[in-house]
């Protein structure tokens, strides 16, 4: 078993429960967050959240995976993230689970 952590800006978060639903995924949870980033002088495409406004209106997912479907999901992000045409990008990470109850 996988935990999913997904982060984007929040004007991906139907597109983002669209390729969860078409996944097959039928729990998970989410939250409204602020991201932020410390002002300085990088490229706007190197910026995570792609804007040079230092908070931004985030979302987070929290996603448990059976070991075979993060494969699809991460695959589905970046299909996803190929149809954007903007700096900032969903971003997605698989920490393993060792132990549940």
């Amino acid at each position: 078993m996988k935990l999913i952590l997904i982060t984007a800006i929040t004007d991906y978060q139907e597109a983002i429960q669209e390729v969860l639903k078409k996944i097959g995924v039928k729990h998970y949870s989410f939250h409204d967050v602020n991201g932020y980033s410390q002002p300085v002088q990088e490229p706007l495409e190197s910026n995570w959240f792609g804007t040079e406004i230092p908070t931004t209106d985030s979302v987070l997912y929290h996603i448990f995976l059976e070991d075979d479907q993060w494969n699809p999901l991460f695959s589905a992000i970046q299909s996803l993230n190929a149809t954007l045409d903007t700096p900032s990008k969903v971003h997605a990470a698989s920490f393993p689970i060792e132990q549940y109850i």
